[in-house]
């Protein structure tokens, strides 16, 4: 079931696998980024989703202001939701990926569910419900 789409961005929930994909599609603006982000919180706790599959191949590096606020606001947010496993895939864009990585893979903070990181969709999805 698809939640939100536009030109950015796609939230979609698969119910009988109880998986909740966002992916991005390309460039927006600062308050379409973080507004997307705050739906995706707001979905994941309102449905109690326990996969999630952040598909950001496609996201660009992100401006010194976004990168604190998903470090201080939205990555915090996303620690906190009921996930058993969470699959990201990596971002094409290099600077991209580092960004992503000092965000999410921070040893000292670790989410309190399962993390792993795939380059492609097919694979991140079958792990997620491998557990099932």
């Amino acid at each position: 079931m698809v939640y939100f789409q536009t030109d950015y961005l796609l939230l979609e929930y698969h119910v009988a696998s109880q998986v909740l994909l966002s992916q991005w599609y390309g460039k927006c603006s600062s308050l379409q980024y973080r507004q997307a982000l705050i739906r995706l919180i707001r979905l994941a706790r309102e449905l109690e989703v326990p996969y999630a599959i952040m598909d950001s191949r496609l996201l660009t590096s992100l401006h010194p202001d976004d990168m604190a606020w998903t470090r201080d606001v939205y990555a915090q947010a996303f620690k906190q939701l009921p996930l058993k496993r969470s699959a990201s895939l990596t971002p094409f864009d290099p600077a991209a990926h580092r960004q992503f990585q000092q965000v999410f893979i921070n040893r000292n903070y670790p989410p309190p569910f399962e993390t792993r990181e795939f380059d492609d969709l097919t694979s991140a999805y079958d792990w997620l419900i491998s557990e099932q």
